[in-house]
């Protein structure tokens, strides 16, 4: 996206900066449960506008020729030609010939693809079929099992296409660490990968074990488990977060606080919001204003902000009178609010939006890549996908 202009400090410019460059440039790799949406084939309309990829150089190394493309994960990235996907390795080499209507990157060696028919499977590594393609529905190989559905329920396959798991349950996760969450009529509970139930569905809700806890609802309360589903903390809150290296923020009716294993509050202090913002940072809302709290419930950035984002490399960024600068993780300021918009780190760099489009900043702030490019993402792997016009 470019723009040939600079803007005015005017806020309502900034917020359809702002909206705008999110909804063009959100990395969609970071929510696994937001798949790629793909257009019905006789759609298609060809565009001058194309997708390559550069190194953290700013080089051209895969010639930008794709109508869309995916991120790299484990040497191979997903690419769109004239409405159909395959894949590419990091030469730009074709592994699998743009055909399917839809691909997902490889998990456990196998990539699920949907065709013209409304069929899904999983292919290999060389783009054979490992898997038919019979299935309604399916998710990503984890833990050696993949989620099928058949007609309204649910149930896993192994790696052979084999149903492992009946397909009894009417909503049911993928698995991770050995566990899934599944339900079978109203209530929802734990199994493991044989399909034994770990926690019994008694639960309005469940959630996968972290930081070996277990969050769950019951009674329109929330509390913890641990893995033998002997309640640990009491259902008594309204909110509830996962534990995060001892620490989880739940809701009362006085606001949000953090608390400990034992369900003891770390603070007095209550918030309107809290969320877990990453190497053990809390980001707190209250009055509309944000800051950051640590793991002990002790402020490291005051409340003052229009916005914050979660840390990573050491780093978050700050909203002050529409625009984004960044801080580090004692609160000090390394560059004044002067971005349009920005996004976390990857990999060393961080996007930032100009007037002018899209660049890539270092960790001190400074500009690395200038905004040479209609749309950019986030470096994966070593490169980043970016979109050339003629």
């Amino acid at each position: 996206m470019y723009f040939p202009f600079r803007f005015a400090k005017s806020p309502l410019v900034l917020i359809l900066l702002a909206v705008v460059l999110f909804q063009a440039c959100q990395n969609d790799s970071r929510d696994a449960a937001q798949e790629p949406s793909y257009p019905e084939q006789e759609e298609y309309q060809t565009t001058d506008a194309k997708w390559g990829y550069i190194d953290k150089s700013g080089n051209l190394v895969i010639r930008p020729k794709f109508d869309d493309a995916r991120d790299f994960q484990n040497g191979i990235a997903a690419v769109q030609e004239k409405g159909q996907w395959g894949f590419i390795d990091r030469q730009g080499e074709v592994i699998v010939k743009p055909q399917y209507k839809g691909v997902w990157a490889y998990q456990e060696g196998l990539s699920r693809v949907l065709t013209w028919e409304q069929k899904m499977g999983f292919i290999n590594l060389v783009g054979r079929w490992i898997i038919p393609d019979t299935l309604e529905e399916a998710s990503d190989f984890h833990n050696g099992l993949a989620r099928v559905r058949k007609e309204d329920r649910y149930g896993y396959i192994n790696a052979q296409g084999e149903i492992v798991i009946p397909v009894e349950y009417v909503k049911a996760s993928d698995f991770s660490e050995g566990y899934a969450k599944v339900q079978q009529t109203i209530r929802q509970g734990l199994i493991d990968t044989s399909g034994a139930w770990v926690i019994r569905d008694e639960y309005d809700k469940i959630e996968l074990p972290a930081d070996g806890l277990v969050r769950a609802k019951k009674e329109q309360r929330y509390g913890y488990l641990d893995i033998t589903g002997k309640t640990v903390i009491p259902f008594e809150f309204e909110e509830a977060t996962d534990f995060q290296s001892g620490t989880a923020a739940v809701k009362t009716t006085d606001g949000y606080g953090l608390i400990n294993k034992t369900g003891k509050f770390l603070s007095p202090i209550r918030y309107d919001h809290i969320w877990y913002a990453n190497e053990g940072k809390w980001g707190v809302e209250k009055n509309g204003k944000f800051g950051m709290i640590d793991a002990d419930a002790k402020s490291i950035i005051p409340v003052i902000y229009d916005q914050l984002l979660s840390f990573s490399n050491g780093k978050t960024f700050y909203s002050q009178e529409y625009f984004w600068g960044l801080m580090d993780s004692a609160g000090k300021k390394i560059t004044e609010a002067r971005f349009g918009l920005a996004w976390e780190y990857r990999e060393g760099l961080a996007r930032v939006a100009f007037a002018e489009g899209i660049a890539y900043i270092d960790e001190d702030g400074n500009i690395i890549l200038p905004p040479n490019f209609l749309d950019a993402r986030d470096f994966s792997e070593g490169l980043a996908r970016v979109q050339v016009g003629k």
